[in-house]
């Protein structure tokens, strides 16, 4: 980028924050700074990649041949067509009015966005979905058992009224086992949608990975988060389960004295949130005021008539 003309841009460490980053590993994709070169490489649990920062992002840039110019390489990315562009194509008519973006930075910040996508599906928002799919079980069998409690009650009532109540006992039973028949479709209704967005997160875990290992400038340039998709997790059923109070028996008022069961019904109740962004816990709003300024690093500005921006990557 021409200094004169675009902001300059910072790339930092990913692990200590604060130190400029000239190194990047290939294999976690993430930027590194000399100091934590030396730490990140001692992790022995596997392999790394590690090469310089300028190495990587000229690589990507020759690696971005224009679609539409096969001779060209792609050096900005139009933001309103969503697609990488030569020079050809930016003297065009097509992209003349358009804003268009350097190609490393738009790399730079879609391969973030994709790493911070990925780390959340899998650090949070699946082990969510794993919780939910794990109470349908446990659901399941607190409905049988509730079914079974409210049946013997009844064969209870059934043995103190002998003959008189069989015909009662028999029809409430039936109740309850239509109410059973009719709760477990909606308790296996929300597990095949649990698993269905289970089995979809899955493999949109293999598409960013995918999308982190390829070349193709512009298949990574088109990408669109949908995470948001997958925040809200799925509500979860709330059953009011019908009861038997046992009365004293009356044999002139035996159907009323012997009660009868609630209706059945089902509700869905959500689980109290939707799980945050990330960058809401690193809003520079929340965070507390430095009583003393902490200088991060200087950006150099002399030498040019006039400095038309100064910008970052992230409020990191």
């Amino acid at each position: 980028m021409d200094p004169q003309d675009c902001g300059q841009d910072v790339v930092r460490c990913t692990l200590c924050k604060d130190a400029v980053a000239p190194m990047y590993c290939e294999v976690c994709h993430i930027d590194l700074c000399k100091d934590c070169v030396v730490e990140h490489l001692s992790d022995t649990d596997g392999f790394h990649k590690v090469v310089s920062l300028k190495q990587f992002l000229l690589t990507l840039r020759y690696n971005s041949v224009c679609p539409n110019h096969p001779t060209k390489q792609c050096e900005q990315h139009c933001e309103e067509c969503n697609v990488s562009v030569c020079g050809i194509c930016v003297s065009s008519k097509e992209h003349d009015q358009h804003k268009k973006e350097d190609i490393l930075k738009i790399l730079t910040t879609k391969k973030a966005l994709i790493q911070k996508d990925l780390l959340e599906i899998k650090k949070s928002i699946y082990s969510k979905y794993q919780e939910a799919a794990k109470n349908i079980p446990i659901q399941r069998a607190d409905v049988r058992k509730h079914s079974e409690q409210v049946i013997a009650v009844l064969n209870k009532q059934k043995q103190a009224l002998h003959t008189e109540i069989d015909t009662i006992v028999q029809r409430m039973m039936t109740e309850i086992n239509e109410m059973e028949k009719q709760h477990t479709p909606a308790i296996e209704k929300q597990e095949h949608a649990i698993n269905k967005t289970m089995n979809e997160i899955k493999q949109v875990i293999l598409d960013l990975k995918s999308l982190l290992e390829t070349s193709d400038v512009g298949l990574v340039c088109k990408y669109k988060s949908k995470i948001e998709e997958f925040r809200k997790l799925p509500p979860k059923l709330k059953i009011f389960l019908p009861k038997v109070s046992s009365q004293k028996i009356n044999r002139k008022q035996l159907l009323k004295q012997f009660g009868l069961l609630s209706p059945l019904f089902i509700e869905t109740e959500d689980q109290g949130y939707t799980m945050p962004s990330p960058e809401a816990d690193s809003s520079p709003l929340d965070r507390p005021l430095l009583d003393v300024p902490r200088l991060i690093t200087d950006i150099p500005t002399t030498g040019f008539e006039g400095l038309y921006s100064v910008s970052c990557l992230s409020d990191e």
